[in-house]
């Protein structure tokens, strides 16, 4: 994996860490969650682009599970 997937991988894992904070959600399923979608993209030889489509995609499931779950408690 080159640097700059790796230094993006890890961004959008902080990113997923924070937002699920923020969303009392399971802050480390969606890091773990993140982490795991760079690497399997990453070892299918999947690109910087792959990589920030696969991570935007993540990203529309957490609001889709949000957005289903109703208001934050």
């Amino acid at each position: 994996m080159p640097y700059t997937n790796l230094l993006i991988a890890v961004a959008c894992a902080i990113l997923f860490f924070r937002v699920a904070q923020y969303e009392r959600m399971s802050a480390w399923t969606w890091t773990i969650a993140s982490v795991g979608i760079s690497l399997v993209v990453s070892l299918l030889r999947g690109g910087l682009a792959l990589i920030l489509l696969s991570q935007m995609g993540l990203f529309a499931v957490i609001w889709w599970y949000n957005a289903q779950r109703g208001g934050r408690p």
